[in-house]
């Protein structure tokens, strides 16, 4: 069977983000979120009781999520990083390490979390809660800078990068 529109769009092109790549970025991003408002709000329970339901409810979200986000990461370092449409090369690489960036952050957080929640050892899992702390106050800077982007595109710019992720182009 020859190739149809739909199956032109499902991987991404040099110029393009497929189906894959949306719906992968919706879900993770989804996640994330909801994950960075029930993490952030841990510590503001009014009891111990509250404080463990809340991390619970954080790792149970987290661990579920878990292949997604590992999927999300191979994906886009096996993909690569389809180039908007008259981006200097410059605002492409700066774009393209800002993502890079995130993938690595969000690893940081997949590996420290478990770290945190399973490990049996007060420094390391003190060491773990650091890091993912840290990695979640780089991961929200990163994400206002992405924002930051987003917006840059829609107001200044009369191009198609804001469309291509939520539907690919077709070819």
């Amino acid at each position: 069977m020859g190739n149809t529109s739909t199956e032109n769009v499902i991987y991404d092109r040099p110029d393009s983000f497929g189906w894959v790549s949306i719906l992968v970025h919706w879900v993770t991003t989804i996640v994330i979120i909801t994950l960075w408002f029930i993490g952030r709000s841990i510590t503001e329970q009014d009891s111990l009781e509250a404080i463990d339901a809340r991390r619970s409810l954080h790792v149970t979200i987290a661990l579920s999520a878990w292949l997604a986000l590992l999927f999300r990461i191979v994906w886009r370092l096996r993909q690569g990083h389809p180039r908007a449409t008259g981006q200097t090369m410059f605002i492409h690489r700066v774009a393209r390490t800002v993502h890079y960036v995130m993938l690595v952050v969000i690893a940081a957080m997949m590996t420290s979390g478990p770290a945190v929640a399973f490990v049996d050892n007060q420094v390391i899992s003190g060491f773990a809660l650091k890091i993912h702390a840290t990695s979640a106050s780089i991961l929200f800077a990163l994400v206002l800078i992405h924002l930051g982007g987003t917006l840059k595109h829609i107001i200044f710019h009369e191009d198609d990068t804001i469309v291509r992720i939520f539907w690919p182009k077709k070819k």
